[in-house]
C-alpha cells in the first residue's frame, strides 16, 4: 500500500486530532440541531415520534456514507478543509465509505431497535401529556438492562478510536484501518503529493 509522505513543502499532510475534533464538533452540532427540530416537529404524538426517529437514523447514517463517498468527508470535515482519501491521496469510493462507517452503522441499528422498542412500550396518552424533559425521563424507566452493555461497548469503541488516532504517525483512527483510508489536509489531496513507498 502506497502512502503519502508525512510532510510536504514544510506542511504536515495528515490531519491531526485538532482538525478532526473541530470537524466532529461541527457534525455533532448539525446532528443535534436536526434531531431537536425533528423531535419538536413530531410534537406529542408517539407514532409520529417513532417514525421521525427511524427516518432520522436512516437519513443520517446514509448521509455520512454519501458525503464520504461523494465529497471525501462529512460537512464538518469539508468545513475545516480536511478530506478522507485512500493512502495514496486518491478519492475514496462507496466501498471505503461503507467500510469506514460499518461500526457506527451497526451501533445505529442496535440503538434504533432499542429506542423504538422502548417507545412502543410507553403509553401513548402518557407520552402525549409530558413535555420533552419529562418524556425522556419516562423513556428511561423502560430501558432494558442490556442497553448499559451497549453503552459501555460504544464508549470502548470511541475511546479506542481516540487512542489509536493519537498513537500513529499518520493519525489514522480504527475506522481508517478498517476502510484503508487516511484523513489529510484538502490542499494535499489536490496537489497529489508523491507516495511514500516505505
Amino acid at each position: 500500500m502506497d502512502f503519502l509522505p508525512i510532510w510536504s513543502n514544510g506542511g504536515r499532510i495528515y490531519a491531526g486530532f485538532g482538525r478532526r475534533f473541530w470537524a466532529g464538533l461541527i457534525d455533532f452540532v448539525i446532528i443535534m440541531l436536526v434531531w431537536y427540530v425533528s423531535i419538536r416537529l413530531s410534537g406529542h404524538d408517539k407514532a409520529l415520534a417513532i417514525a421521525v426517529t427511524i427516518l432520522y437514523s436512516i437519513l443520517f447514517s446514509l448521509g455520512y456514507v454519501f458525503f464520504n463517498a461523494r465529497f471525501g468527508g462529512t460537512p464538518g470535515k469539508l468545513a475545516v478543509a480536511i478530506k478522507i482519501t485512500k493512502p495514496d491521496g486518491t478519492h475514496i469510493g462507496w466501498f471505503e465509505a461503507w467500510k469506514r462507517s460499518s461500526v457506527d452503522l451497526l451501533y445505529t441499528i442496535v440503538f434504533l431497535y432499542f429506542i423504538v422498542a422502548v417507545m412502543i412500550q410507553v403509553d401513548a396518552k402518557q407520552y402525549s401529556a409530558f413535555g420533552f424533559p419529562e418524556r425522556n425521563h419516562l423513556l428511561q424507566a423502560y430501558h432494558a438492562s442490556w442497553f448499559s452493555v451497549v453503552n459501555v461497548l460504544e464508549q470502548v469503541w470511541y475511546w479506542g478510536e481516540f487512542i489509536v488516532l493519537l498513537s500513529n504517525k499518520r493519525r489514522r483512527a480504527v475506522h481508517d484501518f478498517i476502510a484503508g483510508t487516511v484523513v489529510i489536509h484538502k490542499k494535499f489531496a489536490e496537489q497529489a503529493a508523491p507516495p511514500d513507498r516505505r
